[in-house]
Order: C-alpha cells, then structure tokens, then sequence
C-alpha cells in the first residue's frame, strides 16, 4: 500500500464517525430534488469545521454549493450528490455518494496540508440529479469553469467499473379530444385515450428497429375521468435512451414523428414536450478509469466486470472536463436500485463501510492527479481524442 493510499484509509478511519452521522441523517430525512435543505446544511457544517472554503449556493440552484482548500492549480473535483427519489427515498443510495466525496475530500486536504501539496481540492455539492438535470444546470452557470478533472462514487449491487453512460431525453406528451356520452353519443366524441394507446402501439413496432442498447418507456399519467366519458384528455411521460448523442437525437425526431402521428389517426391536438436539461452520453476517461480501478483492487473492493448503463447528469460533465465514476457494492444481495429493498440497504452499515472504501479510492485517485503531471497529461491527452472523435 503506497504512502497515499495508508494516510488516506487512517484520515477516513478517522473521521468516519462523523461522516456516517451525515450519511445517517440524509438517508433518515429524504429530500427531493432542488429541495435538499437539510442534506446541504449538514454536509457545509462538517466541511467548513475542518477549513474549507464553502460557497453556497455556487448557481441559480439554492441547494448547490462548493467547498474548496488549497490555491492555484491544478484543481480535482469531487462531486457529491444528496437528493432523493420521490416516494422512494434513498433507494438510489445518493446518501452514501455524499459520504464518499465527502469523506474523502476531508482526507486530500489533511494530507495536502501534510505533505505541503498544490492545487485544490473541490467537493462540488450537486442536486437534483434524479431526472431534475442539476449538474447541467450548473455547466450551463459556469459552476465547473475551473475544474481540471473530477470523480464520484455510486453505490451498486458489485463494484466495477462505469460501463459508460446512455443518453436520456424526456418528454411530456399529451393528447386533446373532445369530451361526449361513451353510451348515448360516442360519434361526438374524440378519444384522446385512442391517440395515446396508439402512441405505444406505434412506439412497440419501432422497437424491433432500435440500435442496440436504445430505450424507450413511458407511463400513463392522465387516461381520461370515467369509463361513460369519451376521455377528452390524455397524457404520458416518456424516457428515450441511447448509446450516443447522436442516436439519442434521431430517436427524439421519430418519437416526435410517432406522437403526430397518432394524433392524425384520431384527431386529436396535442403537445409534445421536450423537458428541458437532457443527460448526454459520457466521454470515458481511460487513465482515470484504469487508476481507480487498480485502486479498487488494492482496497480489496473486488472489481467486476459491470455490463448495465444508467443514465446520469455526471456525463453532462465529462462533455466538458475528464472525469470518471466507478460503482462500488453496497448491497450484500442482487438488490436493484430505485427499489425499496436498496433504500434500505443504502442506510445500513455494510453499505457505508463500503462507501468509506470507494472514498479511499477517490481520495488516492485525487492526490494521484494533483502530485503527477504524467498523470495529468494522460488524462488530458485521452479527453481531447475521444472528445474530436480521434
């Protein structure tokens, strides 16, 4: 084990006690998105007690903020994300992210300090993330302009490496016909309910012809008020996923082509609305990615090949600066996320035993960046190649 690697484990021994009790209280009191108050006060208080400098909020986002140490550069980021699901709590386990970035973050400072290191250290507090986009938000307000590279850590069923990130759009399409007696006078009527089961009718016969790795699913929200009514208005709310960009980009135009036509068939009006701050597809990071995972071996965190994609704001970021995000496990069994049994897993003691490892993974990973140029020069020369295509 390297020098960094032992200062960074007893640092984290060290100050797990109080870094739990924040994971604790996050995952007790689930927030919402843009509403994380209380997961953001308790996170400030512990990072300004150990002498960082806190900005909060650092956008238009009242529940963002940025905590930094040390001067000049080069500057590492680590990205913390707190915010819940709705009904769902913690089920995505974001409490132990925070643990993470934040227990280590408290770590590169302390040995910064010992060893006399340069640059900065960032923890960037970053909310929203589940569907609300606030990393992009953030982008787009100029939060990340000066971040040289960043990391996070996100709790899964193995720990593995990120197998890249597919690109979300979402929409909100509804349909508008005209009310009529379903039993007396059902030719007055049009069925708004039709155009919208005929937009999933349209949608399952393209499945046949989506790229590999595509998704689209969608829900119901609104399907008229009773079976005598010819329902005048309809609504869903879809998720359209891909590989790329630029496959995402062509699946939102015949999804568009889908809506209309539906609504033709039955004469209807409708809405087709693209919900702003989309998820782009990640720009992979190899240096950093094969960094954390030699880090992850040595931790004895056992690293997996993980085939499955999730889509993520943190790739908005790697459109724009390096970075990687690596799974660690935080489950004893095969728990899926966004289920209540990984909510509860999320607050349980394996659970943040293990984000206390991934947090020594970040923190080396950190200090790595900061005191190697080859490194950094590495991790520059692979962003720009994949970011032109080369």
């Amino acid at each position: 084990m390297s020098d960094f690697q032992k200062s960074a484990a007893d640092s984290i021994n060290k100050n797990a006690p109080v870094i739990k009790a924040v994971s604790d209280a996050i995952h007790a009191n689930p927030e919402i998105g843009f509403e994380e108050f209380n997961a953001v006060s308790a996170q400030i208080d512990v990072l300004k007690n150990a002498g960082f400098r806190v900005k909060s909020p650092v956008s238009s986002l009242a529940t963002s903020f940025k905590a930094e140490f040390g001067r000049g550069s080069p500057v590492f980021c680590l990205l913390s994300e707190y915010d819940a699901l709705p009904e769902l709590g913690h089920a995505c386990g974001h409490n132990l992210i925070a643990a993470s970035a934040i227990a280590a973050g408290l770590a590169v400072k302390e040995i910064m300090e010992q060893e006399s290191i340069s640059g900065r250290i960032v923890i960037m507090g970053t909310p929203g993330e589940e569907t609300k986009g606030g990393k992009v938000i953030m982008l787009a307000e100029n939060a990340f302009e000066d971040i040289d590279a960043c990391a996070m850590a996100h709790p899964f069923q193995v720990t593995g490496q990120d197998p890249g990130n597919l690109a979300v759009s979402r929409y909100d399409v509804t349909f508008t016909g005209k009310a009529a007696h379903a039993a007396s006078e059902p030719e007055a009527g049009i069925n708004a309910l039709d155009a919208i089961n005929l937009l999933f009718c349209g949608i399952n016969a393209w499945r046949q012809q989506l790229h590999e790795a595509s998704r689209i699913h969608g829900i119901i929200t609104e399907g008229g008020i009773a079976p005598n009514i010819i329902p005048e208005k309809s609504s869903a709310f879809f998720y359209i996923r891909a590989i790329n960009n630029a496959i995402r980009n062509a699946m939102e135009n015949r999804f568009e082509d889908i809506v209309k036509g539906a609504a033709l068939m039955t004469g209807c009006d409708y809405q087709c609305s693209k919900i702003p701050h989309s998820y782009d597809a990640n720009i992979p990071n190899e240096p950093l990615n094969g960094l954390v995972m030699e880090l992850a071996a040595q931790s004895k965190m056992a690293p997996q090949t993980i085939s499955s994609k999730i889509s993520t704001d943190f790739a908005n970021v790697t459109q724009k600066i390096p970075g990687v995000s690596f799974f660690f496990k935080a489950t004893q069994d095969q728990i899926s996320l966004h289920s209540r049994e990984f909510e509860k897993a999320s607050g349980s003691i394996f659970a943040f035993e293990q984000s206390m490892l991934a947090a020594r993974v970040l923190a080396v990973t950190a200090l790595r960046y900061l005191t190697d140029g080859k490194l950094r020069e590495a991790v520059n020369s692979d962003f720009e190649k994949r970011k032109t295509g080369q």
